[in-house]
C-alpha cells in the first residue's frame, strides 16, 4: 500500500480511531452528546481528510472490525470516488481501483449489504472511467466470477447498480457520460445476456442436484446466486432491446416460466417476467414478446397458480399477487398485439382458466387484478366474440358476483387466511385504506358486468334474473329490523348495483333479452312487501333498474301482448313508488327515523330519475302522475325536500308538452301560493335581525317552538321550490318544436332566436325576495350581528362537519348520528339556505337567459345581495358565491349585456377579491412561518382548515376569471343543461387571446388592472395548482392589457412587475415539473411581448445574481430575429431563458442541500459507422477501374 510520506502506520492508527468512533455512534448506552461528537468526527474525516480511501480500505479489509465498521470503510472509499475523483492523483486512482478489485477477487463478505457497498464503489469508478479508460472491465468482472459464488454476486450487483444509474433511474446526471456507458452496455449486451443465461442454467442445475443429494448449505449458496441473477435481469429487461430477451428461441422466457413453479425462485422470476410483460414501446419493439403466448408458457403460469393457491401461506399469496400482475400485463400486450397471435386455440383456454382461478380466490386484491384481464378481453372487439371467451362468461359471473358483496373491515385483526376479511387485513392497514380500495375494485367489477351484458346479453341477464328471483324469495324471511351488515342487506345492496349496470346496456344488447320476462320480474318486485325499510329502499333500486323494460315494452320488437302488459304494469309501478313516498315505517322504526325517511326520499328521487330518463313513457300517464302527486302533496307531514322533489318530477315530464302555455300553467300550479309566502316572509328578510328572529337564531335551541319551526319550514320550502322550478323547467332543445310551441320571444340583433322559459314570468317576481334573503344571510357575518346569535348557536355559521371533512380530505365512513341536535339543524339550515340561493342565481342565468339579464338593475341588485362586503364573509361562504352564483352568471351572460351586467359585477368584485386574497395569503404565510401548520396532531386543526379554504377560494376565483376572460358568453340563450356545478371544460392548449368579454373587462380602468394584478399575484401565491391556472390566463391578459388605453393601459412599472412576478413564481414553484414548464413558456412569451414596448424590462433579468450579459444579448438577438412570431415558443429561446434563470428556479427540499457530483467527460468514443450497403457506396470505391487491369490479381 503506497500512502506516501504519511506512512502506513499512521493511517492504521487513524483507522483504529475511526472504528472506535463508528462503534460509539451506534452504542445505545453512551450519552447522546458523546455519540453526536463521534458522528461529527466521522463526517468531518469523510469530508476533509486526504486519507479517506486508504483508511477506508483498512477498515473494509481488516478482519478484526465489525460489519458496521467495514461498511463505513467502504463508504469512505465510495465518497472519495464520488466527490474527489477529479482532485486525486492518478496513483491514488490506481490504488483505489486495484484494491477495490482485489476485495472483489477475494470474495467480499457473507454479509449482503457489504457486498452491495463494494459494488457501489466499483460502479462509481465505472461511471468515471469506462469504457474509454477501463477497456478491460468486462474481462476483469468475468475473471472475478470464476473465483466463487460471492464474487459472482458482487459482479451482478455491479451490473444492477450501473443500469439503475444509467438506464432505469437515470441518476447519472452528466448526459455525455450516461450516453457513453449506455452505448457501451448496448454494444456488449449480447455477451452480458449470454453471461446471465449461463449463470442461471448452471446454478439452477447445481441447486437442484445439491438439494437432491441433501447438501442444503451448498444448494443455498447456488440459490442466492440465482436470486441475484434474477434481480439483476429485472433491471435489464425493462429497457434493453426485446431481441435480447427472446434470443435463442426465447430461452430466457422459458426459464422464467419454469421457475414460476419453484418455491425458492418463483417470486423473483415473476418480478422479472412482470417487467417483460409491462414493456411499453412500438408494436415492432413489442412483437417478439408474443412468444409468451404459447401453450407451454401459459401452462407454466397456470400450474404455478394452481400450486400456490393450494399452499395457503403468506409467501405463496405474495407470489400470487405478483403472478396476477403478470397476467394483467399479458392481457395488455395481447389486446394491443392481437393481430400477431398464432395458435390461439391451444393457449387461450388455459389463460382464461388461470384468470378464473384468481377471480375465485377469496382475496379481493387478486380478484381485482384478474378482473382487469377479463375486462381488457371484453373491451376488445375481436377477443370478446371468441367462442372460448363467451363460454367463460357464465362461470365468470358465478365467480365474480360474490366479489360485489360489501366486505366490512374488522375492528380487530383477523386470524386465518381463508376469507376475504383475513386477506383484507393482510393487504390493508386501516379501514379507510381498505374502503378506498374496495370502492375502486367494485367499480371495476361492475364495469365487467356491463361489458358482459354487451358480449353475452342473454347469458348475463339469465344469471342476474335468477339472482334477483332468489333474492326476492327471501323477502318473507326478512326481519323487521336489520342493519347494513346483515347478510340480506349486503346481498340486496350488491344486487341493486349489478342490476343497474347490467340493465343500463339493455337497449344496446343484441340479441335483446326477453322483455316479457323482465316485465314479470318487475311485476314481482312491485308485489313484494319487505318489512324492513332498508330492504324496501333497495327494492326501489330494483324497480328503478327494471323500469327500462317498460320502455322496451312499447317497441314493435317486443312481441305481441307485451305492450299491453307494460301499459297495465306502469300504473302499478307508480302506485308502488307513491306508496313508498308516504311510507310510515313499522314499529319500532317510526316515521321520524333515518331509515324510514330515506325510503321516502328515495321514492321522490326515483320519480325525478324516471322523469328525466323516461319522460316520453310517463307523458301518456301524466294525468295519473299528476293526480298521485296532488294526493301526496295534500299530506301535511310531507317534508319540504320530498314535496319539492315530487314537483320537480312533474316539471321534467311536462317539458315534453312542448307547449309554452301548458307548461306555464303547470309552473303556476306548482308554485301555488309561493308568491304570497315570499311576500309574507319579505319583511323578515330585510335585515339580519329580522332573519335571526324568524328562524330562531336569537333564541335558545329547542324543539318546542312550533311557530319558528313552521317559519323555518316555510322559508326553506319556498326557496327550494323556486330553485326546483328554475332548474327543471326547460325550453325544447329542438328549435322547430320550440317555435311551434310558442316559446319564441323575437330575435337578437344578429338574427339568432330568443326563447322564453315558461317559468320566467312566474319566478322573476320572486327574485328580489330571494336576493334579500342572501343579503340578510351575509349580514349575519357582520361584527355587530354577533349579538343577534344566541350563545348556544355560536358555531351556526361555521362549516358543517360534512363540509369540513370534505375540505380536509377525510373519508366519512361512519354512519351519521341518528338524531341531530337543534344546534346542528340550525347550522345545516343556514348553510342550505345560502347554498340554495346561490344555486338559484346560477340556475336562473342558465335557464332564463335574456329574461333574467334584461331585468332592470340586475348587476346592482346582485352586487348588493351577494357582494356587499366579501371581506367579512368566511371563505367557505364566499367560495359558494363565486362557484354557484357568479361563475354561471358570467358564463351565460349574452353579449348584449356585457356592459350592463358582467362588467359592473367585475368592477365591484375584482378589486375586493384582490385585496381579500392578498390578506388571506399573508395570513396563511404567517401560519407557515410560525410553524402552526406543522405542529404535531394538527392535521384537523382550524389553521389547516383555513389553509385549505384559502387555496380552494383562490382556485374558484381563478376559474371565475377564466370564464370572464377566455370563456365568457359561451351560451347567450337558455341552456338545456341545468347542472351549474359542472365547470366548463376546454381541454387542450392555453388560449392565446381573450374573449370579447375579456377584452371589455381588461380595457376597463377599474376591473382591468384589478383582474391583471390578481392573475399575476396568483402566480406567486403558495399554491402550485393556483399558479398553474394563473399561467394559462396571464399571457392573454397581458396581451389585452398591452392593447388597452387610458386608465387601463400598462405602464413600464407594471411591465417590469409582470415579468418579476413570473420569475418569482419560478422561484417558488419551479420544483414542480408542470409548473416549471408552464412558467418558463410564460416567461419567454411575456419577455417577448414586453421587450419591444418597454426596453427597461431587461433590468429585471439583469438583477438575477451572476447572470451572464452575453446570454441576455443572445436572447435579445433571438427575439429580434423572429419579430413576427410572438405566439411560437422556440425551444432554443426557452432553453436559453432557463439557463439565464437557472439560479432562480426553485428546487425541491430534497435537492436543496445536495452535494454536487462532478464527473468529467471522457474523450469521444469512436463509433463505427454503418457499413455501406454495396461496394459502390464504400469510401474506397468498388475498384471498377482496375477490373480489366492486366496486373490485377486473379
Amino acid at each position: 500500500m503506497n500512502v506516501g510520506a504519511f506512512g502506513e502506520r499512521e493511517v492504521a492508527l487513524i483507522a483504529d480511531e475511526l472504528s472506535r468512533a463508528v462503534e460509539l455512534t451506534l452504542n445505545p448506552t453512551v450519552a447522546h452528546d458523546a455519540r453526536k461528537q463521534a458522528y461529527t468526527a466521522c463526517e468531518s474525516f469523510k469530508e476533509n481528510s486526504p486519507w479517506c480511501a486508504q483508511a477506508g480500505l483498512i477498515l473494509a479489509s481488516g478482519a478484526m472490525y465489525s460489519p458496521v465498521v467495514k461498511h463505513f470503510g467502504l463508504q469512505l472509499m465510495e465518497h472519495t470516488v464520488k466527490y474527489r475523483w477529479t482532485q486525486i492523483t492518478q496513483a491514488e486512482k490506481i490504488f483505489i481501483k486495484e484494491n477495490a478489485m482485489k476485495l472483489l477477487y477475494m470474495g467480499g463478505w457473507e454479509t449482503a449489504h457489504l457486498n452491495d457497498a463494494l459494488a457501489r464503489v466499483i460502479v462509481e469508478m465505472i461511471k468515471r472511467e469506462w469504457p474509454q479508460q477501463w477497456p478491460t472491465l468486462l474481462a476483469e468482472l468475468s475473471d472475478a466470477c470464476s473465483r466463487g459464488h460471492l464474487p459472482t454476486q458482487i459482479v451482478l450487483h455491479v451490473f444492477l447498480r450501473l443500469v439503475e444509474d444509467v438506464a432505469t433511474l437515470q441518476t447519472l446526471e452528466q448526459h455525455q457520460r450516461r450516453k457513453d456507458i449506455y452505448q457501451a452496455l448496448t454494444s456488449n449486451m449480447a455477451e452480458i445476456f449470454a453471461f446471465f443465461m449461463r449463470l442461471i442454467e448452471l446454478h439452477v442445475q447445481e441447486f437442484r442436484e445439491k438439494t437432491a443429494a441433501g447438501d442444503y448449505a451448498g444448494a443455498s449458496s447456488n440459490g442466492r446466486v440465482v436470486q441475484v441473477v434474477l434481480l439483476t435481469l429485472t433491471g435489464f429487461v425493462e429497457w434493453v432491446s426485446t431481441n435480447h430477451i427472446v434470443t435463442n428461441n426465447g430461452r430466457l422466457l422459458q426459464i422464467l416460466c419454469i421457475l414460476l413453479s419453484d418455491d425458492v425462485f418463483q417470486l423473483s422470476a415473476a418480478e422479472c417476467l412482470l417487467q417483460v410483460v409491462n414493456r411499453k414501446g412500438s408494436t415492432k419493439e413489442r412483437k417478439p414478446l408474443m412468444i409468451l403466448f404459447s401453450e407451454d408458457a401459459i401452462s407454466c403460469i397456470h400450474r404455478a397458480a394452481l400450486q400456490s393457491i393450494a399452499a395457503v401461506d403468506e409467501s405463496h399469496y405474495l407470489f400470487l399477487k405478483k403472478l396476477s400482475q403478470v397476467l394483467a400485463g399479458l392481457a395488455q400486450q395481447l389486446t394491443s398485439l392481437w393481430n400477431c397471435t398464432t395458435s390461439v386455440e391451444s393457449w387461450l383456454p388455459v389463460l382464461l382458466e388461470t384468470m378464473l382461478l384468481l377471480t375465485s380466490h377469496p382475496s379481493l386484491t387478486l380478484a381485482q387484478t384478474a378482473n382487469s384481464v377479463w375486462l381488457a378481453f371484453l373491451k376488445h372487439e375481436q377477443i370478446s366474440k371468441l367462442p372460448h371467451v363467451l363460454a367463460m362468461v357464465p362461470r365468470w359471473l358465478q365467480a365474480a358476483a360474490p366479489k360485489i358483496l360489501k366486505v366490512t373491515y374488522p375492528s380487530s385483526r383477523a386470524s386465518g387466511l381463508t376469507d376475504a376479511v383475513a386477506y383484507a387485513c393482510m393487504d390493508y392497514d386501516s379501514e379507510q385504506e381498505f374502503a378506498i380500495f374496495f370502492s375502486r375494485s367494485r367499480t371495476e367489477m361492475l364495469e365487467s358486468f356491463r361489458y358482459c351484458m354487451i358480449a353475452a346479453p342473454l347469458v348475463t341477464w339469465a344469471f342476474v334474473e335468477q339472482w334477483t328471483q332468489t333474492a326476492l324469495d327471501k323477502v318473507d324471511s326478512c326481519p323487521l329490523q336489520l342493519d347494513v351488515t346483515h347478510p340480506l342487506h349486503v346481498e340486496w345492496e350488491a344486487l341493486a348495483q349489478v342490476l343497474d349496470v347490467v340493465l343500463s346496456r339493455l337497449l344496446q344488447a343484441e340479441p335483446r333479452p326477453n322483455v316479457a320476462e323482465g316485465l314479470r320480474l318487475l311485476q314481482r318486485c312491485v308485489a313484494s312487501e319487505p318489512r324492513a325499510p332498508l330492504i324496501l329502499s333497495l327494492l326501489l333500486s330494483f324497480i328503478s333498474a327494471l323500469f327500462v323494460f317498460l320502455s322496451c315494452a312499447y317497441s314493435q320488437l317486443a312481441g305481441p301482448g307485451v305492450g299491453s302488459a307494460g301499459a297495465e304494469l306502469l300504473p302499478r309501478v307508480l302506485d308502488k313508488i307513491f306508496k313508498a313516498l308516504v311510507y310510515e315505517g313499522t314499529p319500532p322504526e317510526g316515521r321520524a327515523t333515518r331509515n324510514v325517511k330515506n325510503v321516502r326520499r328515495h321514492a321522490a328521487g326515483l320519480l325525478v330519475k324516471l322523469g328525466s330518463k323516461f319522460p316520453l313513457l310517463l307523458l301518456p300517464v301524466f294525468g295519473r302522475l299528476h293526480e298521485l302527486c296532488q294526493t301526496a302533496l295534500a299530506r301535511p307531514d310531507l317534508s319540504a325536500v320530498e314535496s319539492v322533489t315530487l314537483q320537480e318530477a312533474l316539471l321534467l315530464v311536462s317539458n315534453h308538452f312542448c307547449c309554452y302555455e301548458r307548461q306555464s300553467a303547470l309552473v303556476a300550479q306548482v308554485l301555488g301560493d309561493c308568491r304570497e309566502r315570499w311576500a309574507a316572509l319579505s319583511p323578515h328578510l330585510q335585515s339580519a335581525a329580522g332573519l335571526a328572529r324568524l328562524v330562531g337564531l336569537d333564541a335558545p335551541p329547542t324543539d318546542d317552538d312550533p311557530e319558528r319551526a313552521q317559519a323555518r319550514r316555510t322559508l326553506l320550502h319556498a326557496l327550494m321550490l323556486t330553485l326546483g322550478v328554475v332548474k327543471r323547467t326547460q325550453v325544447p332543445a329542438d328549435p322547430d318544436k320550440a317555435s311551434r310551441g310558442g316559446f319564441s320571444a323575437g330575435v337578437t340583433a344578429s338574427g339568432n332566436p330568443v326563447w322564453r322559459n315558461p317559468c320566467g314570468a312566474h319566478v322573476l317576481p320572486l327574485f328580489p325576495a330571494a336576493l334579500a334573503l342572501a343579503r340578510a344571510l351575509h349580514e349575519l357575518h357582520a361584527p355587530q350581528a354577533a349579538a343577534l346569535r344566541h350563545a348556544a348557536h355560536a358555531r351556526a355559521l361555521q362549516p358543517p362537519p360534512a363540509e369540513r371533512r370534505n375540505l380536509l380530505g377525510l373519508r366519512d365512513d361512519a354512519p351519521p348520528a341518528p338524531l341531530a341536535t337543534p344546534q346542528d339543524r340550525m347550522q345545516n339550515l343556514l348553510h342550505t339556505l345560502h347554498d340554495n340561493v346561490c344555486q338559484l342565481v346560477g340556475a336562473a342565468a342558465a335557464s332564463l337567459g335574456r329574461e333574467l339579464f334584461s331585468a332592470a338593475g340586475l348587476a346592482r341588485a346582485l352586487a348588493a345581495a351577494l357582494l356587499a362586503a366579501p371581506e367579512r364573509l368566511p371563505d367557505h361562504w364566499l367560495r359558494r358565491v363565486l362557484r354557484a352564483a357568479l361563475r354561471p352568471l358570467l358564463l351565460h351572460c349574452p353579449p348584449a349585456h356585457y356592459a350592463d351586467v358582467a362588467l359592473p359585477l367585475l368592477q365591484h368584485l375584482a378589486p375586493l377579491m384582490l385585496v381579500h386574497l392578498n390578506q388571506r395569503w399573508e395570513y396563511v404565510t404567517s401560519l407557515y412561518e410560525s410553524g402552526k401548520l406543522e405542529e404535531e396532531g394538527g392535521s384537523e386543526s382550524q389553521e389547516v382548515l383555513e389553509d385549505m379554504l384559502v387555496r380552494h377560494l383562490t382556485r374558484e376565483h381563478l376559474e371565475l376569471l377564466k370564464v370572464s376572460l377566455v370563456e365568457g358568453g359561451m351560451s347567450a340563450e337558455p341552456s338545456t343543461d341545468m347542472d351549474d356545478e359542472t365547470p366548463p371544460t376546454n381541454p387542450g392548449r392555453a388560449p392565446e387571446q381573450v374573449s370579447e368579454l375579456g377584452a371589455i373587462i381588461l380595457a376597463d380602468p377599474i376591473a382591468g388592472p384589478a383582474v391583471l394584478h390578481t392573475i399575476l399575484r396568483a402566480l406567486t401565491w403558495n399554491d402550485s395548482t393556483s399558479s398553474l391556472r394563473a399561467c394559462a390566463l396571464a399571457l392573454p391578459a397581458l396581451r389585452a392589457a398591452l392593447g388597452a388605453t387610458g386608465g387601463a393601459a400598462l405602464g413600464s412599472n407594471e411591465a417590469s412587475g409582470a415579468l418579476a412576478a413570473v420569475l418569482h413564481a419560478l422561484r417558488l414553484h419551479g420544483q414542480h415539473d408542470a409548473n416549471q414548464a408552464a412558467l418558463l413558456a410564460l416567461a419567454v412569451q411575456t419577455y417577448e411581448a414586453l421587450r419591444p414596448r418597454f426596453p427597461g424590462v431587461i433590468g429585471v433579468l439583469r438583477a438575477i445574481p451572476d447572470v451572464d450579459a452575453h446570454d441576455l444579448q443572445r436572447l435579445d438577438d433571438k427575439l429580434t430575429a423572429q419579430p413576427n412570431k410572438p405566439a411560437k415558443i422556440d425551444k432554443s429561446k426557452r432553453d436559453l431563458f432557463k439557463k439565464i434563470t437557472s439560479r432562480l428556479i426553485g428546487r425541491n427540499v430534497g435537492q436543496l442541500f445536495k452535494k454536487e457530483v462532478f464527473i468529467l467527460d471522457l474523450p469521444t468514443m469512436h463509433i463505427p459507422k454503418e457499413k455501406p450497403r454495396s461496394a459502390v457506396e464504400a469510401t474506397e470505391g468498388a475498384g471498377l477501374e482496375n477490373l480489366f487491369n492486366a496486373n490485377a490479381p486473379t
